[in-house]
């Protein structure tokens, strides 16, 4: 019950119970009254209905009185509790505003110097910590370039780790690959179990295992067709019932074809050879035991030596090829960026040979697949050669698009250098001396060679490296990634509640995903659909911004031109893109079961439980609406749009994002973690509690129904 309420229910309690002694004194007075002449009565009536006015009168007063402290007094008192709450829990910058006229003297400019206080407090705190994050950031760097896939699991299997090699592992299972998911949605629950299991009587038994830190093992990932070959460590806790497991995959599936191909390669050559060389041992065993043998009979038996002989160095040449590709198959080659390539290159050149070379990188960066430092060495060689034999000139390198190839293009002011210097090349030998590798070894590596031509551009000459593409190239864009994704979260070891247990949960221990959707109107039942859906996660109280999902949606219907006006979503841009039936079971993957939010989640709600059944999902996720979560909070003000509690609590809004189905779930999200610290403030801790105070506000969800998104 708020202030307001009790100091209007005081002023009803008074009004009672002077009524009440009135009535009680009116009455005792008329039952004591001895029988009065006519003059008497009318006096006596006369005395009583002035009586009567004149407390009507005071109540009036009283009630003016008591209206005007409302005004002056309890509404701002309402308004500071409301204010200091904010700057408290939500925005320590919140700017209290207050009618000019109230009764509570300094009251708001000392709480106005205390919001300031805390403000500093914290901006100090935060630049405290900001001096002591350099250890972390390096090593989230170091996690995040890993060329291997890495992934740390607590106890029950939950992703507390993972980083952009474990991503690129998983690409065709993204939507089950987040912090707080489980790794048994990507791979074998069996190895994993068996192995967590095994550290862990190695742990306990510290006698007992040889190596008991880690061991290696093979898993299929779900969903795929890729075998990997895994390696575990086990980083105990304080608590004995609670470790954490350090995980490192790579794809083993071409490994191990690698090793069966090797294996035919060797029966193939045992059984191709033998015949050719029990013919030869025949032949020359024969002629040893009979040398004075027919001239003509010797004769036959060298021809048939030679023939064999021939026969035999054509099938180990064969050997020979085929030994010699599957080696170039075993070198290791991982996704490259021309960009990050060329920028190693230029800080080698400028480390090893000073700025003699200037080198120039132009066009777009592609992914491409190469042994980089191999290829480093082999570009800086190129280089090298490329100078002697045209001078110092400027020299740009380029990565385009070719045939089934991404040119590798070496770009200067002159002509083509000669294809028998280029050849000439090959052969060199390029290392420290004492660890050397030959050019065309390199080249071999990469399945390429290089050659030199006059280039598009009128006066300029290149030299072209063919390589092999990435599949990262078609599969995602360069500038997906955010420049920090936040693919880490140590407190999540503690390990996970059941699921049944979630209504006692606290809502700081839990995973949302928070929501919105843009549709080609307000009326789902009438034939209104979803065009755009947009989601993101928050974990532990951060919104994860390396976890979201975005789709636009072919809604099979015209876009009214109202509603475009609105999201900007045209007719052309969803033509070409999924239905509703395929990215629905796309994002109830991604939401698991997370607790969804949304502001006025009932509008986005019933959109998708009208798809459910031709989808094949169900969405019985805990659902919160931050528009209810709001009018709990603040049932005295009564702008609750996402712009206006938006504002209240401090979140920017940016203007180009609004009425963007991704723009609006990143502004609910924030909303949404400040109205939790609100909700904390008031000893509302639980989801449990929550979602009580959200069923009290009926009203208000009745009404959200005809309100406009």
């Amino acid at each position: 019950m708020s202030i307001r309420t009790r100091f209007w229910l005081i002023l009803g309690l008074f009004f009672l119970i002077a009524m009440g002694c009135w009535g009680g004194f009116a009455w005792y007075a008329t039952q004591d009254l001895p029988e009065l002449d006519g003059n008497t009565l009318a006096w006596f009536q006369t005395r009583l209905f002035y009586g009567l006015a004149l407390s009507f009168l005071i109540l009036f007063v009283l009630v003016q009185i008591w209206a005007w402290l409302d005004k002056v007094l309890i509404m701002p008192l309402v308004h500071v509790s409301r204010d200091l709450s904010i700057i408290a829990n939500a925005d320590p910058a919140h700017e209290m505003q207050l009618e000019s006229e109230h009764l509570l003297g300094t009251l708001p400019e000392a709480a106005r110097q205390l919001g300031t206080a805390l403000l500093q407090a914290r901006r100090q705190i935060g630049e405290t910590l900001a001096n002591h994050v350099e250890g972390v950031e390096r090593l989230e760097k170091v996690i995040k370039h890993l060329n291997v896939g890495l992934i740390v699991i607590n106890s029950d299997a939950g992703i507390v780790l993972y980083n952009l090699a474990a991503q690129n592992l998983f690409r065709n299972r993204m939507d089950a690959l987040g912090l707080g998911r489980s790794l048994y949605e990507l791979c074998a629950r069996t190895p994993l179990e068996t192995t967590m299991e095994f550290l862990n009587r190695c742990h306990a038994t510290p006698d007992g295992c040889v190596g008991k830190g880690d061991a290696r093992f093979f898993c299929a990932a779900l969903h795929d067709d890729v075998m990997l070959d895994c390696a575990m460590s086990l980083f105990p806790s304080r608590q004995s019932d609670h470790h954490y497991y350090l995980i490192t995959f790579e794809e083993a599936t071409r490994r191990v074809s690698g090793l069966r191909r090797s294996d035919r390669l060797i029966r193939h050559a045992l059984e191709n050879i033998r015949g050719p060389v029990a013919n030869l041992r025949a032949a020359s065993e024969t002629l040893i035991e009979y040398p004075d043998m027919e001239s003509e009979a010797r004769e036959r038996f060298v021809r048939v030596m030679h023939d064999e002989v021939a026969e035999l160095s054509v099938r180990l040449d064969t050997i020979v090829t085929e030994a010699d590709t599957l080696a170039a198959e075993h070198w290791v080659l991982n996704d490259v960026l021309t960009s990050d390539l060329i920028e190693a290159l230029i800080r080698r050149l400028e480390r090893h040979h000073g700025s003699g070379i200037g080198l120039q990188a132009i066009g777009e960066p592609l992914w491409i697949q190469a042994d980089a430092p191999a290829l480093l060495l082999a570009l800086e060689y190129v280089l090298l050669k490329i100078r002697d034999q045209v001078g110092p000139v400027r020299i740009e390198l380029e990565a385009l698009m070719g045939n089934h190839r991404i040119y590798l293009d070496l770009i200067w002011p002159g002509n083509p250098i000669s294809a028998t210097e280029v050849e000439s090349w090959h052969a060199m030998h390029l290392g420290d001396g004492n660890a050397t590798i030959r050019l065309d070894e390199i080249l071999e590596r990469h399945g390429c060679e290089i050659w030199s031509q006059p280039h598009r551009r009128l006066g300029h000459a290149m030299l072209r490296l063919p390589v092999a593409p990435s599949s990262r190239q078609w599969r995602y864009p360069v500038q997906t990634i955010p420049e920090r994704p936040e693919f880490y979260d140590f407190s999540l070891m503690s390990g996970f509640a059941s699921l049944g247990a979630r209504l006692a949960m606290p809502l700081s221990g839990l995973n949302y995903v928070v929501f919105d959707s843009e549709t080609t109107g307000l009326n789902p039942s009438k034939g209104d659909e979803i065009i755009s859906l947009a989601g993101v996660r928050i974990v532990n109280g951060r919104v994860l911004l390396g976890e979201r999902f975005e789709r636009l949606i072919n809604p099979q219907r015209t876009i009214p031109v109202e509603s475009i006006r609105i999201h900007g979503i045209t007719n052309e841009d969803v033509r070409d893109k999924p239905t509703i039936q395929e990215i629905l079971p796309q994002f109830k993957a991604f939401v698991g079961d997370a607790v969804l939010v949304a502001h006025n989640a009932a509008f986005d709600m019933r959109f998708l439980q009208l798809k459910e059944e031709s989808c094949g999902v169900r969405f019985d996720n805990p659902v919160l609406d931050t528009l209810l979560l709001s009018v709990y909070l603040h049932d005295e003000v009564t702008d609750h749009t996402l712009d206006a509690i938006a504002e209240r609590l401090g979140v920017d809004v940016p203007t180009h994002l609004r009425h963007t189905a991704m723009g609006d779930a990143m502004v609910t999200a924030e909303v949404f973690l400040k109205l939790l610290e609100l909700f904390k403030a008031r000893g509302i801790s639980t989801l449990g509690l929550a979602m009580q105070a959200s069923d009290s506000m009926v009203l208000i969800r009745r009404q959200q129904a005809k309100a406009n998104y």
